[in-house]
């Protein structure tokens, strides 16, 4: 009796139980078949190869027929619209061309105009989503199909400047430009990039807001001229708070140096200490600005780097050390030299506090050919005192020249 009596009481404890653990947590119940069918599969396509250079997902956001991607979905007819078009694939297999109405090169965003727009759209949540809150990301991935990927939202990236959300799902290849939306079924953000191991990154759904607010339509003639005006309104407060921030003092070897000036800076360290067979000691700390602008396949704007490295002769004499430590410029911009001037270089020699010693600063600037005004620089600061060398790198790219020379001078003030 007492058995069947425990029996019983145990049976009405996992019923209880079943039916709190059976209801369906916030959102998992939602059928998003519908949603799969308004994502469009986004191609670049080069008439004369007869293929696509790139593809990636859309989808339609007005009545009238706006699509939104990413820029760098659509980067290489931006950047030759006399060598690509831009195609759509539907759902059901339909083919059709696009126009590229407007875009946004700092958040990622562009808008395409369809022919023949649906009745059906995403409407643009109001709001953001909460830091745990699921998200449902669509899009293309690998020309395999629509899928769905679900995961948290985990808030703003912290070390950015620029607003992303840091979404716990995995954006495969093709999906950029799809739409990620809440449980309701509104746009909260656009996918833009993966990180991979779970780990990608939303543009925030108050941007395509925006990016629709202009209400423009921009002419092939002005596609290049538009990203240069937009990189210098985007670089003016950014640089201009880099300027105005205090830089707190973070020691470097024995120097008072600095290193994440800012929430955006991310820095890394190291030495070579662990390697028997080192003639000289190398410490050395780099750090960079987390944010950058894809503009093309080989081209990007906007980097900030700098490092530091200290250097000490172990089994070399004077004149051997001397003959090792060679000049070296820290770049970390365009990799590909065509979209720019040569670097022009100026070297300047200044007597060292330290006995027997002497500072080099060397100042290096190229210009951008096809993105009037804005340039790259490079910036070296040596100081050999006594046995050991220092030197401090500076990279900058895409800024004007007013505010190369201002960052140069603080670089340089901080550093010697």
């Amino acid at each position: 009796m007492l058995f069947r009596t425990i029996l019983l009481s145990l049976v009405s404890c996992l019923l209880f139980l079943s039916g709190h653990l059976s209801a369906a947590p916030r959102g998992t119940d939602i059928d998003f078949s519908d949603e799969y069918e308004r994502i469009f599969q986004i191609r670049v396509v080069s008439p004369d190869a007869g293929s696509k250079s790139s593809i990636g997902s859309g989808f339609q956001v007005t009545a009238d027929g706006l699509l939104i991607t990413n820029y760098h979905v659509v980067s290489d007819y931006i950047n030759a619209p006399d060598e690509y078009v831009i195609k759509y694939m539907s759902h059901d297999g339909k083919l059709g061309t696009l126009e590229l109405v407007d875009f946004d090169v700092i958040s990622d965003l562009a808008v395409l105009q369809h022919p023949q727009p649906d009745n059906e759209y995403f409407k643009l949540s109001q709001s953001t989503p909460d830091k745990g809150e699921v998200v449902y990301a669509l899009g293309n991935p690998g020309d395999w199909g629509i899928i769905l990927v679900s995961g948290p939202a985990n808030g703003l990236v912290e070390h950015s400047y620029e607003q992303r959300i840091l979404f716990s799902g995995s954006l495969n290849s093709g999906m950029s430009g799809g739409p990620s939306l809440n449980s309701a079924g509104e746009l909260i953000g656009v996918n833009v990039a993966t990180a991979g191991s779970q780990l990608s990154f939303l543009v925030p759904s108050n941007k395509v807001s925006r990016l629709l607010q202009r209400g423009r339509k921009l002419s092939v003639e002005n596609y290049l001229p538009e990203i240069a005006s937009q990189l210098k309104l985007w670089q003016r407060p950014r640089i201009e708070d880099l300027l105005n921030s205090q830089w707190a003092t973070e020691d470097f070897t024995d120097r008072p140096l600095f290193g994440e000036i800012r929430k955006d800076f991310q820095c890394w360290g190291g030495t070579n200490e662990s390697r028997d067979s080192r003639t000289i000691e190398r410490v050395s700390k780099t750090c960079a600005a987390g944010d950058d602008v894809y503009l093309g396949y080989d081209l990007s704007a906007g980097n900030i780097k700098f490092k530091f490295r200290n250097l000490k002769p172990l089994k070399l004499n004077t004149s051997q050390f001397a003959r090792s430590v060679s000049v070296s410029m820290v770049a970390d911009n365009n990799s590909a030299f065509k979209h720019s001037t040569n670097f022009e270089c100026q070297k300047d020699f200044v007597k060292s506090a330290g006995s027997h010693g002497y500072q080099r600063i060397i100042t290096c600037v190229r210009a951008f050919k096809k993105l009037p005004g804005l340039y790259d620089s490079l910036l070296l600061v040596q100081d050999h005192t006594g046995d050991e060398v220092f030197e401090a790198h500076l990279s900058l790219s895409a800024l004007e020249p007013d505010q190369i020379q201002a960052l140069n001078r603080r670089f340089i003030e901080r550093t010697l």
